[in-house]
């Protein structure tokens, strides 16, 4: 319902020539909004308010804020987007990867399925069940200059799952447990799902 009441939006901002007028790019999805401006954000700022108004609508003032993007960062639809600088080429690019709060989602959502009190459950649903949602949400995420957070999740996931054999088996040392879990018999054994580290592109870094 939000993408077709706010369809309205992205008429009139057409017909206004927000892009072309005040230097600005509007960016949505549903009700998820982030204008790019090129020579500040006042008039698009108002043209944006005005236009809502006219559809009954106002912004979320509290949730509204101005970044400059070339020294902060911001976040939109679970990313976080900044200029970083290139440590091979020594040029600025934008860097994206999905945000600390989209990873500590997974994170607990992988947590809460692989807890002490599912090793009643088989085996095999827990981790079918892992795999499901950490792929579900690879899926989404894989995706340009991701390699070191996506890194940092397969981690998390290997050591939930090891953790979660110790348990099931009653194996109090965890050097033991570890031992009879390395890596390999997670994904060969039990069938892990393996996150990829690569990243999301090829090309990484933008030619800008």
């Amino acid at each position: 319902m939000a993408n077709l009441y706010l369809h309205l939006l992205d008429r009139k901002c057409e017909r206004r020539q927000l892009e072309q007028q005040p230097g600005a790019r509007i960016v949505r999805y549903v009700d998820d909004i982030v204008i790019l401006c090129r020579k500040g954000s006042e008039k698009p700022m108002e043209m944006l308010r005005y236009v809502l108004m006219r559809l009954g609508l106002t912004l979320n003032e509290a949730k509204t804020k101005i970044v400059n993007a070339r020294g902060a960062k911001f976040d939109f639809l679970g990313f976080s987007v900044w200029m970083a600088r290139s440590t091979r080429k020594g040029k600025q690019y934008p860097h994206t990867q999905p945000s600390k709060k989209s990873a500590q989602v997974i994170k607990d959502r992988v947590t809460a399925l692989t807890k002490r009190e599912r090793t009643l459950v088989p085996l095999e649903q827990v981790v079918g069940a892992v795999n499901a949602t950490v792929r579900e949400w690879v899926g989404y995420f894989h995706f340009k200059n991701c390699s070191k957070l996506l890194e940092h999740v397969r981690g998390h996931v290997e050591e939930r799952l090891r953790t979660h054999l110790r348990k099931r088996y009653k194996v109090t040392d965890r050097k033991t447990g570890y031992a009879r879990s390395g890596n390999r018999v997670l994904y060969e054994k039990y069938g892990l799902y393996k996150v990829p580290t690569t990243a999301g592109w090829a090309k990484v870094h933008a030619s800008r």
